[in-house]
């Protein structure tokens, strides 16, 4: 079984799809994927699937929901099929247990990834670590889950793989500075500002990017561009620390490098799986 939820639903078995066209069952097996290996209380599905407004039925609904995934497995599998499918999709005490294997999940292969650049940074291989966070990265093919209509409990997975995803980039970025590839993450940290306006890691990033290039006066503009989609979307001023750049790049009196040296926090914690 191959699965993947970054991006839209794929499971797949013998290259044949699994995913369920009925809503709730789509739902189930995307929440089963997602704790691969562990048991889905039957509460959180009726939570997911139901909200608050679970029906007498429900219990039924999600055995038919079962039924419909472990049918789709089964007619994938080459033999035993019956028998197979209840042993990929397990029925415990209290609910449902997937098995999937890890580096069949693509979730999990981000992690590793992820752990792996961790250690590559505290060996001081920054173009390793800054390659396999790129690998990382590139296993992205959409928002999570992006054909699930997601309800409270998915919702929530669904915000913990963006803000990984977004730690991610940040520890990124912040190794491409550090390994001078300043003109290289402008144009990236440009559109990255445009659809994340009140993100202040990535207005410092792109500042500290054009300074870096020679680009004083644009990083300037950066900076004014950030004060007035920070004032005029959310009420706020710009950071000590981004207020703090800004100054430093007024005054003119440090070489680039010396900013890139001396500038406190420029690099997040590296990111751990």
């Amino acid at each position: 079984m191959i699965a993947r939820v970054l991006g839209p639903l794929r499971v797949t078995v013998n290259g044949t799809s699994v995913v369920p066209t009925a809503v709730k069952a789509r739902k189930l097996m995307a929440m089963l994927v997602l704790n691969r290996g562990r048991v889905v209380q039957r509460a959180t599905i009726e939570r997911e699937l139901w909200d608050l407004d679970a029906p007498r039925s429900a219990s039924t609904g999600i055995q038919n929901c079962v039924m419909w995934i472990r049918k789709g497995i089964g007619c994938a599998q080459q033999s035993g099929a019956g028998r197979a499918a209840r042993q990929t999709l397990i029925t415990e005490p209290t609910g449902y247990r997937l098995e999937v294997p890890g580096d069949q999940f693509d979730v999990v292969r981000h992690q590793r990834l992820v752990a792996e650049a961790a250690a590559a940074e505290a060996r001081a291989d920054l173009t390793e670590a800054s390659a396999l966070l790129n690998a990382a990265l590139n296993l992205w093919r959409d928002a999570p889950l992006a054909d699930v209509p997601a309800g409270p409990v998915l919702r929530a997975h669904v915000r913990r793989l963006e803000e990984d995803r977004k730690a991610v980039l940040a520890q990124r970025l912040g190794l491409d500075l550090r390994l001078h590839r300043y003109a290289e993450v402008v144009g990236e940290l440009h559109a990255l500002v445009a659809l994340d306006p009140y993100d202040e890691v990535l207005h410092e990033y792109l500042m500290l990017a054009l300074y870096l290039s020679g680009r004083r006066n644009d990083a300037l503009t950066a900076y004014q561009q950030a004060r007035t989609a920070l004032s005029d979307g959310v009420g706020l001023e710009p950071s000590h620390r981004l207020r703090g750049l800004q100054k430093r790049i007024l005054a003119g009196d440090e070489t680039p490098a010396a900013v890139l040296q001396g500038w406190s926090g420029l690099v997040p914690e590296p990111v751990r799986a």
